[in-house]
């Protein structure tokens, strides 16, 4: 053998020798290739399209009114009323945020508010589906444009089905979206239980390059045993497993039923832009899917009829 082959067989041993010694430090620190993301099965089981003729109310086998004022525990400025959540007739519902002027002849609803008489300074919706549809894991999910303006509070959001006898936030809440006016590339994501409630909840936010206000965005929770997903338009940006609640109580593994409002001002949304006189959430569609089997709605028959 000549110098020189023997030379390149040195520098080929002495190349290999380094290689193998990478691989093996990239090992240790957990370098390797990522396996490829499991198949998730997913099943539509129920839907909401929202068509029918401009002015008509959401489904009544589905859905019913919370009404009032009060403040809602958060200091809200509406009153919410039976007739502000109206479909459009191009197949969307709508919750449409009211300024309201004071009237001294008239019994204003109250809010825990600065204005004559306490009364509330607008009317809005908030609609839900407790005691006729529930829902149990799976992918539930809703096309919204949420509304635009300073004070402006919207929420797609699930509570406990068993809140009656397990009260907040005992129950737990799922806050699948919310957003306010005075963060309009912003979309909150939050989970609510006992010891991580209010501004305790868990949450996490993400914060997209143009204005939520400005079209439509797909908000959805993939939710699974012992763990719920946040993404909008398909991006994850928060996930909550009895891990991230530490020694609290993970109470999510059990019924909810879904909530859809419009709020103005309170502890969340803050100061409300005095030339704010209205505001519309505009929901496109509504979808719930099993994931790989999981998935189930419990309730009146005629409500889960209602979205086959």
């Amino acid at each position: 053998m000549n110098s020189t082959t023997k030379a390149f067989k040195l520098a080929a041993i002495a190349l290999a020798a380094a290689a193998l010694i990478t691989a093996q430090s990239s090992a240790s620190q957990g370098v390797t290739t990522s396996p490829k993301q499991a198949t998730v099965s997913k099943k539509l089981l129920w839907k909401q399209e929202f068509t029918g003729k401009s002015g008509t109310k959401p489904n009544s086998k589905i859905f019913s009114y919370d009404m009032g004022g009060g403040g809602w525990g958060n200091n809200e400025h509406q009153a919410y009323t039976d007739h502000n959540a109206t479909l459009t007739g191009t197949g969307q519902l709508a919750l449409k945020l009211k300024r309201i002027p004071y009237n001294p002849d008239d019994l204003n609803e109250t809010c825990p508010i600065d204005t004559v008489g306490n009364a509330c300074e607008f009317e809005s919706a908030r609609i839900q589906t407790k005691g006729k549809l529930n829902f149990k894991y799976g992918r539930l999910e809703a096309r919204i444009k949420v509304p635009v303006g300073d004070g402006t509070w919207p929420a797609f959001w699930l509570l406990g089905s068993d809140i009656s006898s397990n009260a907040w936030p005992n129950c737990g809440e799922v806050d699948i979206m919310e957003t306010k006016g005075s963060e309009p590339y912003t979309v909150h994501g939050t989970a609510h239980g006992p010891g991580y409630s209010g501004g305790d909840g868990i949450v996490n936010t993400k914060t997209l390059s143009s204005r939520l206000g400005s079209g439509y965005h797909i908000y959805a929770l993939d939710w699974t045993y012992n763990k719920m997903v946040w993404s909008v338009d398909g991006k994850v940006y928060h996930t909550v497993t009895p891990s991230v609640v530490g020694n609290h109580s993970y109470v999510f593994n059990k019924p909810m039923f879904m909530i859809l409002n419009v709020a103005a001002g309170g502890w969340f949304a803050g100061d409300i832009d005095p030339d704010l006189n209205s505001a519309q959430m505009t929901v496109d569609y509504i979808r719930y899917y099993s994931l790989n089997g999981q998935g189930t709605m419990s309730g009146t028959s005629s409500a889960i009829a209602a979205g086959k």
